[in-house]
């Protein structure tokens, strides 16, 4: 990963003083920790755009500087974030919250201090709390678990299913959304099962799964708990198909549970593939080219949301929070995914998801809504 670099770049962004002409953008998610690579690569996604934008004169004549922090996916360090952002008058717009449980707990700040942002966290009560300085431009759980209901329903003819969770915001909220799915489509969820975000061992749950013979499991969790259960659940011999959320869209979850073990497991996820359209190659060639490697997860969506940033810049009436935030709320944009506007509680008019196949050590397209 290349987010050493990123960072000093950052630093040196901060400490440049603003001009009239100048607005900062605060970045903040993972970047160290066991989910560091789905925040750092978001976040150059974005920078990447940033760069082209800014050596093309900016929008309208305004220049965009960039703040970086790291929250850790942990919610209380993601309040300190969000209270520093929001002390910094320069601050206009935030890239914010990659994770639900942070943004549950940031969120509220953010909107006490009129302060913009664009959230990754895809709990769908987010967009429910009443929030007005909040889009949410990427699909929420009720897409990202619909897919893998439908697919195991449909393409792998499963009848039974047994649900795990970590007890967290995320990982809690989207297996429930995946069992009424399930339950809904005609399948029977046989059983409910939680573990704590911190257990690395799972041979009691896995045994009270292998008595029930499920045809499929779901596990709504994050990394390294998804590699480290699909593993045991191989190493344990049961035959059963693994479905994981998005967390599990990085090479480590093949490289950390082991090939073999993780064979035909799927993982849903927002991210269309590199080859999906002209745009989305162009952008995949561009950020290697830049980065050195392939993009991550969520780098097309960084990448995006600079598109609908300079939207909003050409938009706005002015540059303070308050216009930013009604420009945001109203943007029409053409992306490299596509078209995209905000409904009015922040949500994607049109959000798509996408299922992948875990094949050798390569995710495979498997369907995609």
């Amino acid at each position: 990963m290349k987010f050493i670099a990123s960072l000093a770049i950052g630093a040196a962004f901060i400490a440049a003083p603003a001009s009239a002409k100048d607005i900062t953008i605060g970045l903040a998610g993972p970047i160290s920790g066991p989910q560091a690579y789905f925040g750092s690569t978001w976040h150059n996604g974005f920078k990447l755009y940033i760069d082209k934008l800014n050596a093309a004169g900016g929008a309208n004549g305004t220049t965009v500087k960039i703040e970086q922090e790291d929250d850790q996916a942990d919610p209380r360090q993601g309040t300190l974030v969000a209270q520093k952002f929001c002390d910094n008058e320069d601050v206009v717009i935030g890239l914010v919250n990659f994770n639900s449980g942070v943004a549950q707990s940031t969120l509220p700040i953010y909107e006490d201090c009129t302060l913009p942002t664009m959230t990754f966290g895809s709990n769908p009560a987010l967009t429910q709390q009443g929030y007005k300085f909040m889009v949410r431009p990427v699909a929420n759980d009720f897409a990202g678990a619909l897919l893998p209901a439908e697919y195991a329903l449909q393409k792998l003819n499963a009848k039974t299913a047994v649900i795990v969770n970590d007890k967290q915001v995320f990982g809690q909220g989207i297996s429930e959304i995946f069992g009424k799915n399930f339950t809904d489509g005609g399948g029977k969820v046989l059983d409910t099962l939680s573990v704590a975000p911190t257990d690395v061992d799972f041979t009691a749950v896995l045994a009270q799964i292998k008595s029930k013979t499920p045809d499929v499991i779901y596990l709504g969790a994050v990394m390294p708990q998804l590699a480290l259960f699909a593993k045991q659940l191989h190493e344990q011999g049961l035959k059963t198909t693994l479905l994981v959320p998005d967390g599990g869209y990085t090479p480590d979850y093949i490289s950390q549970a082991g090939q073999a073990n993780v064979q035909g497991s799927l993982v849903a996820i927002q991210a269309p593939p590199t080859d999906a359209s002209p745009a989305i190659a162009e952008f995949a060639k561009l950020y290697k080219e830049k980065y050195g490697q392939d993009p991550g997860p969520y780098s097309i969506y960084g990448y995006v949301q600079g598109q609908i940033l300079e939207a909003v810049l050409k938009d706005a009436k002015d540059l303070t929070r308050e216009d930013m935030n009604e420009a945001l709320h109203n943007v029409k944009v053409d992306t490299a995914i596509g078209h995209l506007e905000f409904d009015d509680i922040g949500e994607l008019k049109v959000a798509p998801s996408y299922l992948y196949k875990v094949e050798g050590d390569k995710f495979v397209l498997a369907g995609s809504k």
